[in-house]
């Protein structure tokens, strides 16, 4: 068991800023002797974990680490490994949380966590709401299918409130900016009263999964919540995309 943690040690060294390492290296960097990583790296080329360059003798990540990866993402189900985290946003922001997917051209709902608070925006479980009037539907149309981006864009845009984006040049101004902060709002564009912030998440080969809603009543959409939630958003679907091996960096 002792020999399977330095192992672990070992293979964990291996990083994006670090690929390519030398036995004296890794010894000085986990504190393991020099022997002992030299034969826990052989038995880890056994395992193509590991892999040595035959001209300057040094060890980099092998093939097998990218079909163990593979087997893990292929069993992954975003929605069970977004649950937790968005039942913690729920309980740190104590506002509604939904996770929406874009689902043969709409915007819907797959997972709702109501707030507790008696002033509170309601959503429902399979629900499906308007791409340029909701959150959610902005950070689809920047960040998600490019097809659909088109679509809403040639199609009329539907006037929900005297605050929804009805003008196509406003709306693709908004989408490029939503692209460059990497999160959506909605203040009372689908409904008076009800505000959003939303951030999106992606799978390993970089496409946009679904979207993480934080739903706040327009009387506590202010500068200070906002900033709150929105950290909070940020680190919640950070974590998510974690899970799937990924490392973005987004903004708080």
């Amino acid at each position: 068991m002792k020999t399977i943690k330095k192992a672990l040690v070992i293979l964990d060294q291996f990083s994006n800023a670090q690929p390519v390492w030398g036995v004296t290296e890794l010894s000085s960097a986990t504190g393991i002797n020099k022997s002992i990583v030299h034969k826990i790296l052989a038995s880890l080329i056994e395992g193509d974990l590991i892999a040595r360059d035959p001209e300057n003798r040094r060890y980099r990540l092998g093939s097998g680490i990218v079909r163990l990866a593979g087997r893990h993402l292929s069993n992954l189900q975003p929605l069970e490994i977004a649950r937790p985290h968005l039942f913690r946003l729920w309980e740190e922001t104590e506002e509604t949380i939904h996770y929406t997917i874009s689902n043969k051209g709409v915007n819907l709902i797959v997972q709702v966590y109501e707030s507790p608070q008696s002033l509170r925006v309601s959503a429902h479980l399979g629900e499906t709401g308007s791409y340029h009037g909701t959150a959610a539907g902005k950070v689809f149309l920047a960040f998600g299918n490019t097809q659909i981006k088109s679509q809403v864009l040639a199609s009329p845009l539907e006037k929900h409130t005297p605050k929804t984006i009805t003008d196509e040049n406003q709306l693709e101004a908004e989408i490029d900016q939503v692209r460059q902060d990497g999160f959506a709002t909605s203040q009372e564009e689908l409904e008076i009263g009800f505000c959003a912030i939303s951030t999106p998440v992606f799978d390993p080969a970089g496409n946009m999964l679904g979207a993480v809603t934080v739903a706040i009543p327009v009387s506590r959409f202010n500068e200070k919540n906002i900033h709150h939630c929105r950290s909070l958003l940020f680190q919640a679907t950070h974590k998510i995309m974690e899970e799937f091996g990924m490392d973005f960096s987004l903004r708080s």
